[in-house]
């Protein structure tokens, strides 16, 4: 091999490594999530905040995380017995927050099972429930559990993210 061809294969190498340390600098920046902001929508909210600190090249950044807690109250709810179908019809509520949802699921031996429909209730927008619609018809002689569930501000419910209140819920008998 001559000294051309050797230089010239020295400056390939150390090219191709350095382009391979670049691009791996790049999909390292690049693919850091950024930290979600959870940010206060409702009055009837407590703020918490906790104050982390982290060093970056020996300068302190202070970050703030701000986590929205609805205030829970106290709420009640009732639902007499029915006939079994595919809606169920809702008595008297006293909402436990602004806004969240009044769902309708199966009971079975004195433990909450498999979830059938759910209406949501906001006292900003006016929404109060009187029936909750439902996925599939309740059968005679089931036994079914009305409970409030919290909302996490979207329109949509999320078993994942919307957790029931504990403490508020009633049962009823489809016949």
């Amino acid at each position: 091999m001559s000294e051309v061809e050797k230089q010239e294969s020295q400056k390939t190498v150390v090219a191709f490594i350095t382009g391979l340390l670049i691009g791996g600098l790049l999909v390292w920046v690049f693919s850091a999530t950024p930290e979600e902001k959870n940010l206060p929508t409702e009055n009837n909210t407590e703020k918490k905040e906790e104050v982390t600190k982290t060093e970056e090249k020996s300068e302190v950044v202070a970050e703030k995380k701000v986590e929205v807690v609805e205030v829970i109250g106290t709420g009640s709810i009732t639902a007499l017995d029915q006939k079994a179908g595919k809606t169920v019809t809702l008595g008297a509520l006293t909402l436990p927050t602004k806004n969240g949802w009044v769902v309708v699921r199966d009971f079975m031996d004195g433990i909450p099972a498999n979830i059938l429909g759910a209406a949501r209730y906001s006292t900003e927008e006016g929404l109060m429930p009187t029936t909750v619609e439902l996925m599939r018809d309740t059968t005679a002689g089931g036994t079914y559990q009305v409970s409030f569930f919290t909302s996490q501000g979207d329109a949509g419910f999320s078993i994942s993210e919307d957790r029931m209140i504990e403490g508020v819920a009633t049962t009823f008998k489809a016949n």
